[in-house]
């Protein structure tokens, strides 16, 4: 679309529709799948999966992504009730992004610490060792109204991390439409001053 001024703006498509008859957290998480699995190749996508840990067990991360030599651990987080006041909502989202990445860095050391049996988008199940990979750690947002101008302060776990609106991962895949491509975009994206999501 062109404006006034003569400049084009590319207009991005709202985040595909969550999957109906599922809770709006796990929703997101199939949706994120989806969108990296129908624009991408759904042999690089695995699904979550679980890690003994003493009497319990460590979910591995909400998705990976697992590509060449790099990986990406994906940690979905959902505002599944009304949002509230802008500065209560920017507290709300920092809070899971911390979360997040301290997720993202549990699911690395134990894929580094005993690999793990994961399944991909078709159902074939991989032995993954996570020291066969150079991991990123990617907070994805699922939330219909966030505060102009709000930038995740993502602490530093010993990898790289990246902040983006579920909006924004639908839109990196329909344009690049490529894991291996999105991978790289990701490691080149988070050692760049942070913007604001979405």
């Amino acid at each position: 679309m062109e404006t006034a001024n003569g400049q084009y703006v590319r207009r991005i498509r709202p985040a595909l529709p969550l999957p109906s008859g599922v809770e709006h957290g796990p929703g997101a998480e199939v949706a994120a799948h989806t969108a990296a699995a129908t624009w991408g190749l759904p042999d690089f996508v695995f699904q979550s999966a679980y890690a003994s840990k003493g009497s319990g067990r460590r979910e591995l991360g909400d998705r990976l992504l697992l590509a060449g030599g790099r990986g990406a651990v994906i940690q979905v987080k959902a505002r599944t009730i009304q949002p509230k006041d802008a500065d209560s909502e920017v507290a709300w989202i920092q809070k899971v992004a911390t979360k997040a990445v301290r997720q993202a860095k549990g699911t690395v050391r134990q894929l580094r610490m005993l690999p793990a049996d994961i399944a991909n988008g078709r159902d074939r199940t991989l032995s993954v060792d996570g020291n066969a990979y150079e991991w990123i750690g990617v907070f994805l947002l699922d939330h219909e109204q966030v505060p102009e101008g709000t930038i995740c302060s993502l602490e530093p776990i010993g990898i790289p991390t990246i902040a983006l609106t579920r909006r924004d991962w639908d839109f990196l895949f329909d344009q690049l439409r490529s894991t291996t491509a999105v991978l790289d975009y990701l490691f080149r994206a988070a050692v760049e001053p942070p913007v604001a999501l979405g």
